[in-house]
């Protein structure tokens, strides 16, 4: 058995609500350890908030489930480790920093920062402390190829939470496309059908 990965999922991964949910029930089922900060939550919900007029209660509701799914995701006292990251880019220095506070914590090798803005983030500053960034889609594809029992498992748990509206296991994997996880899609669905 493989060591599930540790992750901090960046605002801009769990800003998208599919893409958020689906790695919510990555991290509920086992296959991923996930971690995120407050920080990270005040930056996502802000967004939703601001860009798509989501009621603030609604995000707050939000928050709780996803704290409550992946456990002990919030990571807090990881400030102190900014100072390591003075070529990463300002806005965030928070996420690497907690990155290195999920590697102590969890007592692992490497963690990855999932992050649509890798290029945001000075590579050899990460190294130096076990830290990776990584795109979202890559790190489903090898996730996919690594565990895709608990990846599909995952999939389907979403796709059969879903109320409204419902959706097939194929219209979820085509929304999870639509916001960037295109390799992956491709990847799942040869597997899926």
């Amino acid at each position: 058995m493989t060591m599930r990965p540790v992750v901090v999922l960046d605002a801009c991964v769990l800003y998208p609500a599919a893409q958020r949910d689906f790695f919510m029930w990555l991290a509920a089922g086992g296959a991923i350890q996930a971690h995120w900060t407050n920080e990270i939550h005040e930056e996502w919900m802000r967004n939703v908030e601001r860009d798509y007029h989501v009621a603030r209660s609604v995000l707050e509701r939000v928050r709780r489930l996803m704290d409550r799914a992946a456990g002990d995701a919030l990571i807090g006292r990881y400030r102190q480790h900014q100072s390591l990251f003075a070529k990463t880019d300002t806005k965030d220095r928070h996420v690497a920093a907690a990155a290195v506070a999920a590697r102590k914590r969890s007592e692992v090798d490497i963690v990855k920062i999932i992050t649509w803005n890798v290029g945001d983030f000075d590579r050899k500053e990460l190294a130096k402390v076990g830290v990776v960034a990584e795109t979202p889609d890559a790190f489903l594809c090898r996730l996919l190829t690594d565990s895709p029992e608990d990846v599909i498992t995952a999939l389907v748990r979403m796709q059969n939470n879903l109320r409204h509206p419902r959706k097939t296991t194929r219209e979820c994997v085509d929304t999870l496309a639509a916001q960037g996880l295109k390799k992956f899609a491709g990847m799942i669905s040869a597997r899926i059908e």
